[in-house]
């Protein structure tokens, strides 16, 4: 039995997620079972004390959940020595590997077991790839189109980064694909708060491939597990 532990920057558990992980861990084959751990950057913390953790600046800009499904907008400095604390605890409850739920970068953290960091992954795909186009990125929040959009130009691309929220509903979702419907190669959905069938939405209403941050964090789990 292999055991995965997981870290969102909002509260746990996140049964979205770890649902659709399990189920493409599944499919894969995976020899041996795998178990879930969950802890959440924000678990314990009360309304005000979250309220306390909103982000200072846009390039900070972080979008969750909490246990009720209520989005929520975090400091990604603030949050990082509560996603620390998280990662020790899994280290400490006897994770095989610990991974976060976030696809933005962070600066590094301790980890006696090996740490996925989905942010490389998702950077390291991209980079391997050679697009005749323009790059659509879709993120949960207007205040991280710039910075996105900065991102992604470094990596060598020439993106275009729309906003919908994954808490918002279908129609945020098809908006968004309809903006970037004729002007992309590619579509990143780059939050963790889009799924599957999210993912298929996209790519039926843009007809172009579209890559979802949990497949490819499911896809390197698997390799590691495997």
């Amino acid at each position: 039995m292999k055991t995965v532990g997981v870290v969102t920057i909002g509260q746990s558990p996140r049964s979205d997620v770890v649902a659709e992980l399990e189920s493409l861990l599944k499919d894969s084959r995976t020899p041996s079972p795998v178990t879930f751990l969950q802890k959440g950057a924000l678990d314990g913390l009360s309304t005000d004390e979250i309220a306390e953790l909103r982000p200072a600046r846009e390039k900070d800009h972080l979008v969750t959940a909490l246990q009720d499904g209520k989005e929520v907008a975090v400091d990604k400095h603030a949050i990082c020595p509560r996603v620390q604390q998280a990662i020790l605890d899994l280290n400490r409850e006897g994770a095989d590997i610990v991974t976060l739920l976030c696809s933005d970068e962070f600066p590094p953290f301790r980890s006696d077991a090996p740490l996925l960091l989905p942010a490389k992954l998702l950077s390291g795909m991209l980079l391997s790839l050679s697009i005749p186009g323009k790059l659509g990125v879709m993120v949960p929040s207007e205040r991280q189109i710039d910075v996105t959009a900065a991102f992604y130009q470094g990596l060598g691309f020439e993106p275009i980064v729309i906003a919908a929220s994954p808490y918002a509903g279908r129609n945020a979702i098809l908006s968004a694909a309809d903006g970037l419907k004729g002007e992309v190669a590619l579509v990143v959905m780059d939050c963790f708060g889009y799924n599957q069938k999210m993912k298929k939405q996209v790519r039926e209403r843009t007809g172009t491939p579209v890559i979802l941050a949990r497949s490819v964090l499911a896809w390197a789990l698997r390799q590691y597990l495997d």
